[in-house]
């Protein structure tokens, strides 16, 4: 009997031994990705043209003389695409445990593809349909000026409009906060959960209203 539970107890042991294992190398995988799409963001946000945001006619002059818009916009959303795989990287975990964790992974996920599609849609506005509406007022005669910059400012306005809707972004700030607290409550001390999620949480607003 005794050799009944030591077998038992070894077994269990080695369950837990092989659950914090896989809990650490997806929070690996979690810290990795997010490290790497936080670093390539601020990368490539060094190259962004800038200027006063409400000066319209100083900044879209800034905008169309840039010639690295496009590509600073592109790298932007694949840092965004890498900071939000890096949130996903911890969806294997909480859906492997309590219904209320489980119910955090998928409502999270969907939040994440959202939040990419919208910071898509932001990017695609700011980074292209931007950039030809600030050069055809630029490059404009003075006769169709007025018009163009009037262009110029309604797409700017959609812009702004998108990012308003990154307030989306900021589910994953409620999600990773949350549901890595149940996760470590579920498994065990593991503070390195928090710091994932809580620093996921803030790359991913920052750079989502930032764009």
């Amino acid at each position: 009997m005794m050799m009944y539970f030591d077998a038992v107890r070894g077994n269990q042991t080695r369950s837990m031994v092989m659950n914090n294992r896989t809990v650490n190398s997806s929070l690996r995988l979690c810290a990795t990705l997010l490290l790497a799409g936080q670093l390539l963001y601020i990368v490539v946000t060094q190259f962004h043209a800038d200027g006063p945001a409400n000066n319209h006619p100083v900044v879209f002059a800034e905008y169309a003389r840039s010639g690295s818009w496009t590509a600073v916009h592109v790298g932007q959303f694949a840092a965004m695409a890498i900071l939000l795989a890096g949130l996903l990287a911890l969806r294997p975990e909480l859906d492997a445990h309590t219904a209320t964790t489980g119910w955090a992974a998928r409502f999270g996920a969907a939040s994440a593809v959202v939040a990419l599609a919208l910071y898509g849609a932001l990017q695609a506005v700011d980074g292209i349909a931007n950039k030809q509406a600030d050069i055809a007022w630029v490059s404009a005669p003075d006769a169709e000026k007025a018009a163009r910059f009037a262009s110029a400012e309604a797409v700017r306005w959609i812009e702004w409009g998108i990012l308003a809707g990154a307030a989306l972004i900021g589910l994953g700030y409620g999600w990773v906060a949350w549901s890595t607290r149940s996760l470590r409550a579920v498994l065990a001390p593991h503070a390195a959960t928090d710091s994932c999620g809580i620093r996921a949480a803030q790359a991913v607003w920052v750079n989502g209203c930032g764009g």
